[in-house]
């Protein structure tokens, strides 16, 4: 629907849900309470603080962790020099994993329906891990209610650089910084079959991200040599440099060495652990 067909008045957006009207003015407050309290919160959005907020102890809520996510990989463990690539190394590691409580198995028998889906799992996570939506998709119910700092959300996705065969993680933004509700990850497997979840398995990665990051964002294309001259002879030279190393015996090179001694340079990503909740001796 075009601008100019909307009514003036934002609250006659949804005439015949009061609550969907509340919710509407809320974040509309939220939002603007955001913008005031920093007019640089799209560029700076201040330090993170991430807190998860376990929702009670016991049942389906109990054996569920997190962690920093780790910089190694199964796969990648079997071919070292992929740890050479500077950029995939840290996208393994930033954020946190939520790690599965318990053994799950899943079959799906290609319906749409919810009941395609079959979910063999321990029966006091019965409630928590099920078909809910459907389409082959299994749903897990996380049990903490996470909050982040004003002017971060969370962006929740499939573990980095790691991969289920026949199934495929569904990612979303979550507004943390205001939301007072929970969510799920969600894995949908692509073709009907059997896949398995292993207690300890990473469900989902936890990467805060900017709420304004594209406020007052621009895009465009140009040519970099003539954006950039010094940079485009730079990466001439460097693609010049793999070509040749590419042909040596040592593949294990360190395409990156020179930016080791940048500083701040992301060699490692400094994820803190979550800190128990007061008065657990672990």
């Amino acid at each position: 629907m075009s601008s100019e067909t909307e009514p003036d008045d934002a609250t006659s957006a949804s005439p015949t849900c009061p609550r969907c009207r509340e919710l509407e003015e809320r974040v509309a407050t939220l939002e603007r309470q955001l913008a005031e309290a920093n007019q640089n919160q799209a560029r700076d959005p201040g330090p993170l603080e991430l807190k998860a907020l376990k929702i009670k102890d016991g049942s389906w809520l109990d054996g569920w962790r997190l962690r920093p996510s780790p910089a190694r990989r199964h796969w990648m463990d079997g071919r070292p020099y992929s740890y050479q690539c500077l950029p995939m190394v840290m996208a393994n590691q930033w954020g946190w994993q939520v790690l599965c409580p318990t053994d799950v198995r899943v079959t799906w028998n290609g319906s749409p329906e919810s009941s395609g889906l079959r979910v063999e799992v321990e029966p006091p996570y019965q409630v928590a891990i099920k078909s809910q939506f459907g389409l082959g998709i299994v749903t897990f119910s996380l049990p903490w209610l996470f909050r982040t700092s004003p002017g971060w959300d969370l962006y929740v996705k499939g573990p980095g650089n790691r991969w289920k065969p026949n199934c495929a993680p569904l990612e979303g933004v979550i507004e943390t910084w205001w939301l007072n509700y929970t969510f799920t990850m969600n894995w949908k497997l692509i073709e009907p079959g059997t896949v398995e979840f292993a207690k300890g398995e990473s469900l989902c990665q936890l990467v805060p991200v900017p709420h304004g990051t594209f406020a007052g964002a621009s895009a465009a294309e140009s040519l970099l040599a003539e954006t950039e001259p010094k940079a485009h002879a730079e990466l001439l030279h460097w693609l010049s440099e793999r070509r040749r190393l590419a042909r040596e015996p040592d593949s294990l090179v360190r395409f990156y060495r020179k930016a080791e001694g940048v500083d701040d340079h992301l060699a490692k990503a400094h994820v803190p652990p979550f800190a128990p909740p007061r008065g657990d001796p672990s």
